[in-house]
């Protein structure tokens, strides 16, 4: 791989055009893109919304945390059960 060096001069002159608002490298800075929101892909369940709210209150405590035993994964699968039961 070829090496690129630069002059004094050149490195002066270069420091003296950033001094000027010349064009600025400015190191570690990224642009943030903005975050798109993702449109729903189905209907909304009025069921599932209400077997949600049940599992979690039987699988969460008043603070809501999370009961000893419980991960989300087991109240998703309450959820779908009380769901199929209505």
């Amino acid at each position: 791989m070829p090496s690129v060096t630069m002059t004094v001069e050149e490195y002066l002159d270069l420091i003296e055009r950033a001094a000027q608002g010349g064009k600025q490298v400015v190191r570690g800075t990224r642009k943030v893109a903005k975050a798109v929101k993702k449109a729903r892909s189905g209907k909304k369940d009025p069921k599932m919304a209400k077997a949600l709210r049940k599992a979690n209150a039987i699988g969460r405590t008043k603070a809501g945390k999370l009961r000893k035993g419980y991960t989300q994964a087991r109240i998703m699968k309450k959820a779908h059960q009380l769901r199929r039961k209505m």
